[in-house]
């Protein structure tokens, strides 16, 4: 059973990465990227202050979906979800956060890179393959091991930019999270709202092209 959560992700097909040093500023980055047609937004655990910050957005944005990632555990798991995350995104096949997730009714990303693994995380209940890392390998790679593992739900992450957006869609993903091409300190450094409002709008068109409603 897919739960609307992950019937959003995989309609709507991109989100926002969120991993910064500084998120003091960070709702005013989120409002521009939803003008530009983002609403699903990952925080990494390993952002400043991540947890207030998965709160903030969560009540500040009621319509989107926050969910966290770099979430490696179960103390970790919990805590995101108390905190209001909609998802967990984990970087490794971590079956503590695939059962918290499950057991909460939220979706679960798990990171994973060999056909092995793969297996392993839909073995153990995944809603979706995070294949990581990316970098270096690109979308040849993800149809490759789709070719034989068709039936997972491949979200890349790490490696997507706007350039190559369209190529990870031809290879079969699901899904993708944009990073630092969409958003990165240095943004937040030099306060670049309109750059990151054209980025996301241009991710939005890329996806509405390959996937029109």
């Amino acid at each position: 059973m897919v739960s609307n959560t992950a019937e959003r992700i995989i309609k709507e097909k991109i989100f926002a990465v969120i991993r910064l040093t500084d998120t003091s500023s960070l709702a005013l980055f989120v409002e521009r990227m939803i003008r530009g047609g983002i609403t699903i937004f990952e925080v990494t655990l390993n952002s400043a202050n991540a947890i207030e910050v998965i709160e903030e957005l969560s009540h500040k944005f009621p319509e989107c979906l926050i969910g966290a990632g770099t979430v490696i555990g179960r103390s970790a798991a919990e805590t995101a979800i108390a905190a209001g995350a909609k998802f967990l995104v984990s970087p490794v096949l971590d079956g503590k956060t695939i059962v918290i997730a499950r057991e909460n009714g939220v979706p679960s990303f798990a990171g994973a890179l060999t056909p092995t693994e793969v297996h392993q995380a839909q073995s153990q209940g995944a809603d979706f393959i995070k294949l990581f890392p990316l970098v270096g390998l690109g979308p040849a790679y993800l149809k490759a091991i789709k070719a034989p593992l068709p039936n997972a739900r491949y979200v890349p992450t790490n490696g997507v930019t706007l350039d190559n957006l369209a190529e990870y869609f031809a290879a079969g993903a699901t899904a993708v999270g944009l990073g630092t091409p969409l958003i990165s300190n240095k943004d937040i450094e030099g306060m670049l709202l309109d750059d990151v409002q054209a980025r996301a709008t241009k991710a939005r068109a890329i996806v509405t092209e390959i996937f029109p409603q």
